[in-house]
């Protein structure tokens, strides 16, 4: 299969859109992705899958933990901002911190997973970092940002 065929293929699964952040070495790390899973409820595990050409691959896959910021439907500039590459991605004030800790957090999330890295797997010419929930924030009212077709849509609920 070519690599087009299969960003096609891939292009008709509707994914939420996070962005990923860590603290590592003094400085704050993140990056928009669409490849956050569930893995184990026992315990419970999610992955995300991090290109090892991204920028901040090296900090996200030492850092002892990380936060998986799902993105709300406001929130599709900050998605473009932490896929921009040679910007200031935490610039615009949309960022905190974690209370207790040092990780950054999109302040306005939809939800936040706090994760300890548990294992880093290499897969093709990604890694996926397994991280173990260690606390979540959730804000249930907030409207999904999902992508699907190569662009950002909305999700509405069912009655």
């Amino acid at each position: 299969m070519s690599a087009q065929d299969y960003r096609e293929a891939m292009s008709l699964l509707a994914v939420p859109v996070c962005v990923v952040t860590t603290r590592h070495d003094g400085q704050d790390w993140g990056l928009t992705t669409s490849t956050v899973t569930g893995v184990s409820l026992d315990p419970p595990l999610v992955s995300v899958s991090v290109a090892r050409s991204a920028s901040c691959h090296g900090a996200l896959s030492r850092a002892p933990e990380f936060v998986i910021n799902v993105l709300g439907d406001h929130q599709r500039h900050l998605a473009t901002r932490f896929s921009t590459r040679d910007i200031d991605r935490f610039a615009g004030g949309e960022v905190s911190t974690l209370p207790g800790t040092e990780l950054p957090v999109v302040t306005d999330a939809s939800a936040l997973y706090r994760c300890t890295r548990q294992e880093v797997v290499a897969v093709g010419d990604h890694d996926l970092l397994i991280g173990e929930l260690t606390d979540t924030r959730l804000r249930t009212a907030a409207r999904p940002l999902a992508w699907y077709r190569r662009a950002f849509h909305h999700l509405e609920p069912y009655d």
